[in-house]
């Protein structure tokens, strides 16, 4: 698992890259204004599906069974269960598309009604909306040919397909101009078609790959026995989507109604939290998922519960450094990344107060990305869903609560709150299915939180230092600091990187002595 996290993480990783850059250009050409906040909250509606169909819900429900199809009955009837998911997929992707189009404005309505204060901004946003409603279908099927493909041992590409879209974002960015010129339109929109495209390229790039392993795009309208199943799981997972789509509405609603600004601050932050919830949570996830899917399927128990704990140490130990950075660096770094063209000092401001309050959540966030897919795996997608309704009933008074105090900044920490109690709850019942903690899973976190907290001493000593790109080099000695205090710690998912970089310099030659041959070179031809 360790070599296939490490490839999807490195994917994850230009991914996210890529994914930055996309915002350090949007933020330049369009700031945190009108456009950029209708953008934005356009964008919230196709996102309303898109864990369910697109994302986590359709690999988590999906990928488990085709794992199964393919060790009990072979590989052809894993395409066939496949085929006939896409023929089902596609016909709901299709009125789903219809029904944003249609009904654009009141979705904007649902997302964002504050933006009726201010003139135009509500038909600017239903506008957008309409030319993004494609973008779900594409992304949905790319999800489902990724998750096939990391069943079959391919990690790498289905990591780095989605990089598609930060490149047609940013390409739209700076062609929005032209785009003004030709269309008579606003230069936001083409931005929306570039997203829309991005989604449908994101899935024909792994068609290839999917089509040397033996895969034919041949999707039917067909019953297929595993149906039951995956609806038995949706519509439990339906729930869990439905409340996690409900948290992100009300963060939205009611940051519409602070005027221009909040509802950017609030993407900009998150987007910096999501480079360790993608690249790290995100691959571990998707590695740990493939196998302990693989595992379930043969019967092997402990192999399955082995991979699950060391899924979460890893994630832990990767996490944990990247919220103490995100929180006491989140300053430069939000000036660094985004204090150009149209973004103001206040932008940079408030979107940097977002940052610290999403960095607390970030632990919470990542370990839940980790844990969702282990529930589905183990066949129990209701414990999920049962936690979701309670965390659905506590988040709007508890944000309305934070911002009282607050202000905008209680809307992330409301986050961290909910997405923490959801974390303890399914650790405490995962606890009881596997038989109890494997041995020191607690020691290693708590070698892990040591670590992390001589770390953010340094970092908080050499922070006056970090003033433009410099604060990329003191993140980097942090990161140093703490890599070598894991080390003699003994924590033991950091001992695999170590061991790898240790047997690479005993395999390397001695140097040569001056003048003289490497041990055991044969002799030199005397000269003619």
């Amino acid at each position: 698992m360790g070599r296939a996290a490490l490839l999807a993480g490195a994917a994850n990783l230009i991914g996210r890259l890529s994914g930055l850059v996309r915002e350090m250009v949007f933020a330049a050409f369009f700031g945190a204004g009108m456009a950029a906040d209708a953008f934005n909250a356009a964008y919230r509606v196709p996102n309303l599906l898109r864990e369910l169909l697109a994302e986590g819900t359709l690999a988590n429900v999906v990928v488990p069974l085709f794992a199964e199809s393919s060790e009990r009955d072979g590989l052809e009837a894993a395409w066939r269960l496949a085929n006939a998911v896409l023929g089902t997929l596609l016909l709901i992707l299709g009125l789903t598309c219809a029904i944003f189009i249609v009904f654009a404005e009141p979705f904007v309505y649902l997302v964002a009604s504050g933006f009726a204060d201010a003139e135009g901004k509500v038909e600017l946003a239903t506008w957008l909306v309409r030319l993004l409603a494609p973008f779900l279908a594409g992304l949905s099927v790319a999800s489902l040919f990724g998750g096939m493909l990391n069943v079959r041992g391919r990690f790498f590409l289905p990591a780095i397909a989605p990089a598609v879209l930060n490149v047609f974002v940013i390409a739209a960015c700076v062609l929005g101009d032209e785009w003004q010129a030709l269309t008579g339109t606003h230069p936001i929109g083409a931005v929306a078609v570039g997203a829309t495209a991005s989604g449908l390229v994101t899935a024909a790039v792994q068609y290839p790959a999917l089509r040397r392993q033996g895969f034919r795009f041949r999707p039917k309208l067909t019953y297929h026995p595993s149906f039951g199943r995956i609806i038995k799981f949706v519509s439990a997972a339906l729930v869990g989507i439905v409340v996690v789509q409900f948290n992100l509405l009300v963060e939205t609603q009611l940051a519409s109604r602070f005027g221009e600004g909040p509802v950017s601050w609030l993407i900009y932050g998150f987007r910096l939290v999501q480079l360790p919830q993608t690249v790290v949570s995100g691959s571990v996830a998707v590695a740990g998922l493939a196998s302990l899917s693989i595992f379930l399927a043969k019967g092997e128990t402990d192999a399955a519960n082995r991979t699950v704990y060391r899924s979460l140490e890893l994630n832990s130990l990767l996490v944990v450094p990247a919220a103490v950075g995100l929180w006491l660096l989140a300053d430069p770094l939000v000036e660094l990344f985004y204090m150009r063209g149209a973004f103001r000092p206040s932008d940079a401001a408030a979107t940097a107060s977002v940052l610290r309050m999403y960095a607390l959540a970030t632990v919470g966030i990542c370990t839940y990305r980790v844990l969702l897919p282990v529930f589905f795996a183990l066949k129990d997608p209701y414990l999920p869903m049962k936690i979701s309704l309670v965390v659905m009933a506590a988040k709007l008074p508890v944000a309305l609560a934070l911002m009282v105090p607050f202000g905008v900044d209680g809307l992330p920490l409301s986050h961290a709150v909910t997405v923490s109690f959801e974390v303890a709850v399914l650790l405490w019942v995962l606890r009881g299915r596997l038989g109890g903690w494997v041995d020191g899973f607690w020691s290693q976190h708590l070698r892990i939180a040591v670590a992390a907290t001589a770390m953010g001493g340094a970092v908080w000593a050499l922070r006056p230092l970090g003033e433009g790109v410099i604060v990329l080099g003191v993140a980097g000695v942090g990161a140093g600091i703490y890599g070598v205090l894991v080390l003699l710690l003994g924590v033991r998912e950091a001992r695999p990187f170590a061991r790898k970089v240790a047997d690479k310099l005993a395999r390397r030659p001695p140097p040569p002595p001056p003048g003289g041959l490497p041990p055991g070179a044969p002799p030199r031809p005397p000269p003619r």
